[in-house]
């Protein structure tokens, strides 16, 4: 991957990436270990590719079993050394109110923590788990009583009392004229090809969590999709063919 050309290609997230760039140049050249912040699958996805060919070892902690935000550990060796995570049971009586993962962000985005130090809020109908930097734990037990109208109650606990990330997706059957990505973003939100085309064309849709502007590109099964100010959906898979011969496609859109 030509580093340069893909920074320039996704310009707002051209200080993030440069830091990263940055970091595994100073740990390649110190060998001295260095934690990130929480990054999203894109800057997971950059970090990665900076590393490729370069003796740098990156480990990554966000959560159990599958994650999206992640910490990572740059080194030069492999090492076994305890990220500096915690995670923090939120508990309350959500029989009268149900709280949403906008109403937990926005509940600690209010007391002043950027949102890179803020991992996966994992929430469930009982509650909600916070993946947060050690740093910031204990400041967020102590300040939070409250989210919106329901008292809670916020504990720490270990990554073996923490459950699995749920993922709540909605399905969708749509049928295309093929597997390109301006056509599977047409189907996905009710659009015309047009309207596709240029959500593509403009840099609107990222594709695995990186950029996009390639109209034709196929997209696979398994592959998510991102569409600025409509949402994200998987690609699940190819159901057959309707008797106009149109493709018949399962997406499931995340809630």
């Amino acid at each position: 991957m030509n580093i340069e050309q893909f920074i320039n290609k996704n310009i707002e997230k051209r200080d993030v990436y440069i830091k990263l760039l940055d970091v595994v140049n100073r740990v390649e050249r110190t060998w001295h270990e260095q934690f990130t912040d929480f990054l999203t699958p894109d800057e997971q996805y950059f970090l990665n590719k900076v590393a490729e060919g370069r003796e740098i070892v990156i480990k990554y902690f966000g959560g159990k079993e599958s994650f999206e935000r992640a910490v990572a550990l740059i080194s030069k060796v492999e090492m076994d050394i305890e990220f500096p995570v915690d995670i923090i049971k939120v508990k309350g009586n959500f029989k009268f109110e149900k709280l949403t993962h906008r109403d937990y962000l926005g509940t600690l985005l209010s007391l002043g923590i950027k949102r890179e130090k803020i991992g996966d809020i994992n929430v469930f109908d009982d509650g909600a788990e916070i993946y947060i930097l050690r740093d910031f734990s204990d400041y967020v037990i102590y300040n939070i009583s409250k989210i919106k109208h329901t008292g809670v109650k916020l504990e720490k606990i270990t990554i073996d009392q923490a459950r699995e990330r749920l993922d709540i997706f909605e399905e969708k059957i749509v049928n295309v004229s093929s597997l390109r990505l301006d056509a599977i973003v047409s189907g996905a939100y009710n659009l015309s090809r047009a309207e596709g085309a240029n959500l593509v064309k403009q840099g609107n849709v990222k594709l695995n969590y990186v950029l996009n502007d390639d109209q034709s590109f196929k997209v696979n099964e398994g592959d998510i999709v991102s569409v600025r100010g409509y949402g994200r959906f998987l690609f699940s898979k190819v159901l057959g063919y309707t008797k106009s011969q149109r493709l018949c496609v399962l997406i499931k859109k995340y809630k």
